[in-house]
């Protein structure tokens, strides 16, 4: 997935980092959406860690990501959307990393993506050279996993019902013959 077709390829100005956690999110969608939510928890670490050393506010190894965004807040006074945003993906990241047994839905995973956007979206207009005039474009969410078997299944169901009718048409005939 290159930066232009990704979601996330804007963040490529602040970090080569952001853009690799983000598509790595993106690519494990279809095959493990609890690997999606645990990525975009990454995503969610670098950039409240950027944030935080543009305000000048020191990281120590102990701190967690909501210390983190606790003193965030503090310091810069996050929107509270923005602030949901972290929040969420260090929830969900959470519960990924361990409720493992649960499995994440590919719901729950895009919901994830979505929520990254939206924040990766606010801090690059936040950030980035273009500022709010910035326009992000659509949201492209990933296939879903089942639009294939669900196509398969359709298929199979049509060739079924012309198996049936076809059968109709044979004992139809073979009485006709008789």
């Amino acid at each position: 997935m290159s930066q232009q077709t990704s979601n996330f390829g804007f963040l490529a100005e602040h970090d080569p980092l952001f853009v690799e956690l983000a598509q790595s999110a993106e690519r494990a969608f279809v095959s493990d959406p609890d690997t999606t939510l645990i990525k975009l928890r990454q995503l969610g670490e670098a950039l409240a860690q950027h944030l935080a050393a543009k305000a000048g506010i020191e990281i120590s190894d102990r701190m967690t990501q909501a210390d983190l965004l606790f003193q965030l807040n503090r310091e810069i006074k996050l929107d509270p959307l923005v602030k949901s945003f972290f929040h969420t993906l260090r929830i969900e990241g959470n519960k990924a990393t361990h409720e493992f047994k649960r499995r994440t839905q590919h719901k729950d995973a895009l919901d994830g993506l979505r929520v990254a956007r939206n924040l990766s979206i606010w801090f690059h207009q936040s950030l980035g050279k273009e500022g709010t005039k910035f326009k992000a474009g659509s949201f492209v969410p990933p296939k879903d996993p089942s639009e294939h078997l669900l196509k398969l299944q359709t298929e199979i169901n049509k060739l079924k019902t012309e198996l049936q009718q076809a059968n109709t048409d044979l004992d139809s005939s073979q009485q006709l013959n008789e």
